[in-house]
């Protein structure tokens, strides 16, 4: 019984002419070129005065039934008549990148391999070294934006990242929602220098510049400072988390000095029946649990400023899901502002800064209760792809990655 099967190349413009199997145990596919002509690499007129073959080149193409597949071509030759000295120019296939070992279908397998992967991973499964399978990486992926991609951009989104735990080398990334779903990353920056972000704001089209209508970030003056410059249509937006971490900090500094007082103050079987109030003390009232409420007002009874602290947290959060205008949203805050002034709650006092320097900022959150949750959300895949890799320190390379991670089942599959 026949025990053969025929598979079509699928390498479009060429005649198979052998195949054979090496004493290394891998496919090798002799092929020649089907194509008449080519264009001259000095005049680029069509040149169809055959002058000879080129050296033969091998290529890695994509495996049969787990076993290497090697495509053989010599490349035609062509001479051009019109430009002096007569020079030749080699026939290019469409299947073939110049100075490439390899396919373009294999390079694109080789890509989805890639994904949410790692380069070492990847060379070492498919028997490569690490340098063809980042020379792939550079020829396929580019290490900036391509704005022709974009219609529009209406929300940015800006958040910096620690290349390395514990370090202050932060790096910036600059992202936008999309409208299907998920985020684009749209540039790695190498520092939060205002500058930095100057010259990006900078580099995008006049025509997408002008369609950006929020900017999503942190308190950061550089951040803030350049959207301002660049992009003085935009209504630069505080995002509520940060500002909902800032002013529990405050509220968590009262907790815990008082805990370490009443520690000091209470005989040690009393403390304990307040042990395990963190917790409690961290949930808003609707998410407590009977026994949890009774242990924060065991606590409260012990510490009325405690007490205070946690309804002035509780009052500001209320305020941010309230369906407030910007305008009614900065009356309601300056009113709280005015409580905590009253009740004489140091820890707070930070926080009143705070307002004070961002307040319009904030109050933009309440023009469509926009937060950067695109941001921090695209920020733990980041985390990932860095603890995948053993760290990215180059900020192209980082780009690149994160790219290949969206899009890499999208710009490299079968269809």
């Amino acid at each position: 019984m026949d025990n053969s099967i025929q598979i079509p190349l699928d390498l479009p413009d060429v005649r198979v002419l052998e195949v054979s199997k090496t004493e290394e145990g891998t496919w090798l596919i002799r092929v020649e070129s089907t194509l008449k002509g080519t264009s001259c690499r000095k005049c680029g007129k069509k040149l169809t005065h055959f002058h000879g073959f080129d050296q033969p080149i091998r290529l890695r193409h994509l495996p049969v039934f787990e076993q290497p597949v090697y495509v053989e071509l010599k490349p035609k030759r062509y001479q051009c008549r019109s430009c002096q000295g007569k020079p030749t120019t080699t026939q290019r296939l469409s299947w073939h990148e110049l100075r490439s070992p390899n396919t373009k279908p294999y390079e694109k397998w080789l890509l989805r391999f890639l994904v949410n992967s790692t380069v070492v991973d990847v060379a070492n499964k498919l028997s490569l070294s690490e340098e063809i399978v980042t020379g792939v990486l550079d020829r396929w992926l580019t290490t900036k934006v391509n704005w022709d991609r974009f219609q529009r951009i209406e929300i940015l989104g800006i958040d910096e990242i620690a290349l390395k735990r514990r370090h202050r080398d932060y790096v910036v990334l600059v992202t936008t929602p999309l409208i299907e779903q998920g985020v684009e990353v749209l540039a790695v920056l190498a520092d939060r220098k205002k500058e930095t972000m100057v010259n990006f704001f900078a580099s995008i089209p006049i025509r997408l510049r002008n369609t950006i209508e929020r900017v999503c970030t942190d308190m950061y003056l550089g951040f803030v400072n350049a959207a301002r410059e660049q992009l003085p249509r935009a209504h630069i937006i505080i995002d509520r988390f940060h500002v909902a971490r800032a002013y529990r900090h405050c509220a968590d500094l009262v907790r815990r000095q008082e805990l370490k007082l009443l520690k000091q103050k209470l005989p040690q079987k009393e403390y304990k029946t307040i042990k395990g109030a963190m917790w409690a003390f961290r949930k808003s009232s609707e998410q407590l649990n009977d026994e949890e409420w009774e242990l924060l007002q065991r606590l409260f009874s012990y510490s009325p400023k405690m007490k205070e602290a946690y309804i002035l947290r509780e009052e500001l959060t209320e305020i941010f899901e309230r369906l407030y205008n910007p305008k009614g949203a900065k009356c309601a805050i300056r009113a709280w502002c005015k409580r905590v002034r009253q009740s004489q709650i140091s820890q707070f006092t930070s926080f009143l800064k705070t307002i004070e320097t961002w307040l319009e900022q904030i109050a933009n959150y309440f023009l469509e209760r926009l937060t950067s949750s695109f941001v921090e959300g695209f920020n733990n895949r980041v985390k990932v792809l860095k603890r995948r890799c053993y760290g990215i320190f180059d900020v192209e390379r980082l780009f690149q990655r994160l790219t290949l991670d969206i899009h890499g089942y999208e710009r490299f599959g079968l269809t």
